[in-house]
């Protein structure tokens, strides 16, 4: 027999024992069920049983339910290369990536805490012109980083290109930034360039005041002359998208740009509020303006409410003849509790005992005010080269980070004096699935793969220590002692010269369609009990008024249409996530047919009401059709829409004749009983008026309107006039657009 038991999951620790069981639900006070095909007394016994068992490990487990390690393979329609990943205050994973088809757009996607897809859009620049020539096709985000407000600040750039295809070479590359909500949706924009190369945004930080600190690339391209310069910029904007203050680090003969805008530099707040940034500029060779032949790493704080330089520090770095161009990124600074700074960048170094160059990883340790006073090189047993690419930095501080050895991915955890504390190796499968980024999560770390070569990718969710059985490889980074011990010239920067000034020409960032990704799990190990509910075909389908808000159960306050969600936490840790579609419907005050008619001219007319409503009813027509609707007859005709914003009826007057012949009244009796009190034009005469004017004898105006529904009421400057003969001077215009004079003359009859 069959057995359906409605089990609660929520209310007292008692009914939560069930919840091991109550994996797919909407809300935590929706109830499930389950159905059993066996005795009842036997299933009711079995269910007790369970419940004492589930009871036992939460009490000793808190309920909490923890996914230790997945390993996820994504599809999508085309190449996704990821580029950036970052995990919000409710650790949902979030990711860049840049598509190879659908004209360059790039990509962002929110996922749950297991990986589980939440949304995925598209985002391209949607402006063109073909007078100016101007038109973009491939938006890079570099970077992505959650904000206070539950939002995103994404950073990049995008190229102009030299027709709608897309035809390389790039005309431009305008810099651009963007804040998008927690939905996926642009909120503003910026699209900046100048009147000399190439731009980018390569960093963004949110400060503890709740504006942004952006670094801000310029590349004019292969230096030509020993006076052209390329230098960066930093600029605070607030989180409405204002410009604060924007400082150009003018830094006389060294360069922080020319070698292109992959470059990384590193910002941090520091205790004090005030900004620290790390950069790489170089001086070219005069006769080669591509190749370096000074090279410096470049510390300095700016204050934050000026953006003044407060202290600036500089060391050289080496460039060796098999690598001239190298320019090293400066991927993090973090303010250790000391209040000295550490940067994390790869340089050249001696390979000892070979000696030699090779690339390393590098801790540089400086004071509070940047001068190093530790550095600590990172470097594989073997002396392979390697160079580190990217770092998370958890909600406790500490530092892990991802190192290519080789094209082989490799976390390694460090300790506040640079130690290392583990490491672990990933496999690519033989250059599948290369790492591109990776963020810290609150149970793990959540590492991106992919390349141009496969539209599959792959994300790693590992535990705390870098742990996933299935796809684990031996790491064996090793932590050894570094200098720079190279003579160099004092970098100075001058804030107060600002000769290279940009434009924000405010090109709209649009989200368009979703990018679908389709879900395969290759391994997976759950510490405890229940699965995510996430089901975005199923929505709760909501219209709301243009003007209007809605608020979500979460008491998120929605504005404009789109797809929105909410999260609710299962006793147990798990997701179940909500979707609300939002529909905005016209309001209906805006229906409207236009003026009345005539028929003469044409066998039929197309009525147009206004657009934008759902459903039509036009005359007493019980079934819904769209905007238009053609009649042939003269009459009057209605159209009726309704939605949540009411209802409304408009009508209009179709005419057999389209110029109306003029009768006006001979006298009129304004003595206030309400019967014949004014001289107007007969409402009967549905001409187009221009002007009705009226003339006493000897010739001087004393009334004058364009409205037909006005008459005259027999006074002048609010003084009775006598009777007497007037003349009027009426112009028209009939439906057919000919023009229409007609003069008389009537009587005043008191």
């Amino acid at each position: 027999m069959d057995y359906t038991y409605l089990l609660p999951c929520h209310g007292s620790v008692n009914t939560n024992i069930i919840t091991g069981i109550c994996s797919n639900f909407k809300s935590p006070s929706t109830p499930i069920r389950i159905f059993a095909k066996m005795n009842a007394s036997f299933f009711k016994a079995k269910l007790f049983l369970f419940g004492i068992g589930l009871a036992l490990w939460g009490s000793l487990h808190g309920q909490i339910c923890v996914n230790k390690f997945s390993s996820i393979r994504f599809t999508g329609a085309t190449y996704d290369t990821f580029t950036c990943s970052a995990v919000t205050k409710t650790n949902e994973i979030i990711s860049t990536g840049n598509l190879y088809d659908y004209n360059g757009a790039a990509h962002i996607a929110k996922y749950s805490a297991k990986g589980s897809v939440i949304w995925s859009y598209q985002y391209n620049l949607a402006y063109f012109s073909f007078y100016p020539q101007i038109f973009f096709k491939t938006v890079h985000f570099t970077k992505i980083m959650p904000t206070a407000d539950d939002g995103f600040l994404v950073a990049g750039n995008v190229d102009q290109v030299l027709s709608p295809f897309g035809n390389p070479p790039p005309v431009k590359i305008y810099a651009l930034l963007a804040k998008i909500d927690k939905f996926g949706k642009v909120l503003w924009n910026k699209t900046i360039s100048n009147f000399g190369g190439d731009m980018s945004f390569s960093n963004i930080f949110e400060t503890s005041g709740g504006d942004y600190i952006a670094y801000m690339t310029n590349d004019n391209g292969k230096k030509k002359l020993p006076g052209e310069h390329t230098y960066g910029r930093v600029l605070r904007i607030n989180p409405s998208g204002t410009v604060k203050w924007s400082t150009l680090l003018f830094t006389y003969l060294f360069d922080a740009g020319g070698l292109g805008l992959n470059h990384k530099q590193a910002i941090t707040q520091a205790q004090n509020k005030n900004i620290i940034i790390g950069d790489a500029i170089h001086k070219t060779d005069p006769a080669n303006g591509s190749v370096i032949k000074e090279g410096n790493l470049h510390f300095m704080e700016l204050d934050y409410a000026t953006g003044k330089v407060n202290w600036e520090t500089s060391y050289e770095y080496p460039v060796p003849l098999t690598d001239i161009y190298f320019t090293p990124d400066i991927v993090s600074v973090s303010e250790l509790a000391g209040g000295q700074f550490s940067f994390i960048t790869s340089l050249y170094l001696p390979a000892a005992p070979v000696g030699g160059l090779s690339k390393k990883g590098v801790n540089i340790i400086t004071s509070n005010k940047g001068v190093i006073q530790n550095m600590v090189a990172y470097a594989p047993a073997d002396g392979i080269p390697c160079n580190i690419t990217d770092i998370a930095i958890s909600s406790s501080g500490s530092r892990t980070l991802l190192f290519n050895k080789k094209g082989k991915a490799m976390l390694v955890n460090i300790n506040a004096d640079g130690q290392v504390i583990w490491n672990q190796g990933y496999d690519d499968e033989g250059g599948r699935y290369p790492a591109n980024c990776f963020s810290a999560g609150k149970n793990g770390f959540n590492i991106f793969m992919s390349s141009n070569k496969s539209t599959e990718a792959r994300l790693l969710i590992t535990d705390p220590g870098g742990v996933i059985d299935c796809m684990n490889l031996p790491a064996d980074i090793l932590a050894q002692p570094a200098t720079l011990n190279y003579s160099h010239d004092s970098v100075v920067t001058n804030p107060d010269i600002n000769f290279d000034n940009y434009l924000d020409y405010a090109y709209p960032l649009k989200r368009s369609d979703d990018y679908p990704l389709s879900k395969n799990v290759d391994c997976q190990q759950t510490l405890a009990c229940c699965t995510d509910f996430i089901d975005s075909s199923v929505k709760n389908n909501i219209r709301i008024c243009e003007g209007k808000n809605y608020v979500l159960p979460d008491s998120t306050i929605i504005k404009d249409s789109g797809t929105y969600y909410i999260t609710y936490k299962t006793p147990l840790g798990c997701d179940s996530i909500v979707f609300y579609k939002i529909g905005m419907d016209k309001d209906v005050s805006d229906l409207r047919l236009g003026p009345d008619t005539c028929l003469t001219q044409t066998s039929s007319i197309k009525l147009q009401a206004t657009p934008g409503y759902d459903k039509y009813f036009w005359g007493n027509n019980l079934t819904p059709t769209n905007d238009v609707y053609t009649i042939d007859r003269p009459g009057n005709f209605w159209v009726t829409v309704s939605n949540s914003c009411g209802l409304k009826t408009d009508s209009i007057s179709i005419y057999a004749q389209c110029d109306f012949p003029v009768y006006m009244p001979k006298a009129f009796t304004p003595n206030y009983d309400n019967l014949n009190d004014y001289f107007r034009v007969p409402s009967s005469n549905k001409n187009r008026l221009i002007r009705f004017t009226i003339f006493n004898r000897w010739g001087h105006l004393i009334f004058q309107t364009t409205n037909p529904q006005r008459g005259w009421d027999g006074t002048w400057r609010n003084e009775p006039l006598p009777s007497d003969t007037y003349v009027y001077y009426l112009e028209m215009e009939g439906f057919s657009g000919k023009r229409i004079l007609e003069k008389g003359s009537f009587i005043l009859v008191r």
